[in-house]
C-alpha cells in the first residue's frame, strides 16, 4: 500500500445494517479513486477475519 491506511482513506465513511435474513450489509463511500475499493475491502475483511470474494471490478459479493 502506498500510504498508511489512516491517511489514504481519511474521507471514507461506512454504514452497516442487517437484513431480515440476518445478513450483514456494509456500504462504503468517499473513495478518491474507485480502484482503491478492492484494496480497502481486502484490508477491512482481513482485519475482521471474514472471508469474501470479488470479481474483476468492485467487490460486491460477501
Amino acid at each position: 500500500m502506498n500510504k498508511k491506511i489512516k491517511d489514504k482513506y481519511k474521507n471514507v465513511s461506512a454504514y452497516s445494517f442487517t437484513t431480515y435474513n440476518n445478513e450483514l450489509v456494509v456500504s462504503f463511500d468517499g473513495f478518491e479513486d474507485q480502484r482503491d475499493i478492492i484494496e480497502f475491502a481486502d484490508f477491512v475483511f482481513a482485519r475482521i477475519k471474514m472471508r469474501y470474494w470479488h470479481s474483476e471490478g468492485v467487490p460486491t459479493f460477501h
